[in-house]
């Protein structure tokens, strides 16, 4: 017996385990990629391409130390290559997103400050803060995974966390340690308010339902349509 085939029957068939991870991963990676782009068509997308990817390369995937860190990062390579073609048009913009109906008024008031906040951002200054912020991505890693300078990505960060900061009303200072590390830290308010604004968008993805625009089904049924 193979050991792919080993591993199907230990874990099940592998159209399960697709459809259990695409289900428990697809909220909290579209609330992502949507505060990556100002674009909520563009983000989904982006995410819809990097399921079917994950799809035809399944066993390759699942084999990694982590099937969502590869997906998250195909999408936003995604984001990135297609954001290049309407990058020269970009103006700030409010765009529709799904509700957390579960949330307070007060959690709804400012996941949505943050969002209108980010959608005032040129689109490099948001995916850098976006991607150390949120994500805790190190300089380096942004560096390499844009394809810009290290000095670049410090540049745009400042920028976007100073603007932030002004609009939301909460302190741009990173602190020695969180620049030494050049990750985010717990006690940043600015991580804080979008991964609140992170966490209320995937909650309404979860309720509005994983669907598959122009596919032949919803969530990953409609993903196998577009294989």
């Amino acid at each position: 017996m193979s050991d792919t085939v080993e591993e199907t029957t230990r874990g099940g068939r592998p159209e399960e385990e697709f459809d259990a991870f695409y289900a428990r991963t697809y909220p909290w990676l579209a609330a992502r990629a949507v505060m990556l782009s100002d674009n909520r068509q563009n983000a989904e997308d982006a995410v819809q391409e990097a399921y079917i990817e994950a799809m035809r390369r399944w066993p390759e995937v699942r084999a990694c130390a982590s099937p969502e860190a590869w997906v998250t990062t195909t999408m936003r390579r995604k984001l990135s290559r297609d954001g290049r073609r309407w990058w020269f048009r970009w103006k700030p913009a409010e765009m529709s997103v799904p509700a957390a109906t579960t949330a307070s008024v007060e959690e709804t008031a400012e996941a949505l400050a943050a969002l209108r906040a980010l959608g005032t951002l040129p689109p490099r200054q948001r995916q850098v803060v976006v991607m150390h912020s949120l994500e805790g991505m190190s300089y380096q890693a942004i560096s390499a995974e844009l394809g810009i300078s290290v000095g670049s990505v410090g540049s745009n960060l400042h920028k976007a966390r100073a603007r932030l900061s002004l609009l939301l009303d909460v302190s741009p200072e990173l602190g020695r340690a969180t620049e030494r590390l050049l990750t985010r830290t717990p006690k940043d308010p600015l991580s804080v308010a979008l991964y609140g604004a992170a966490e209320w968008l995937s909650a309404g993805f979860r309720s509005e339902g994983p669907a598959l625009r122009g596919g032949t089904g919803d969530g990953a049924d409609g993903i196998r349509g577009r294989r």
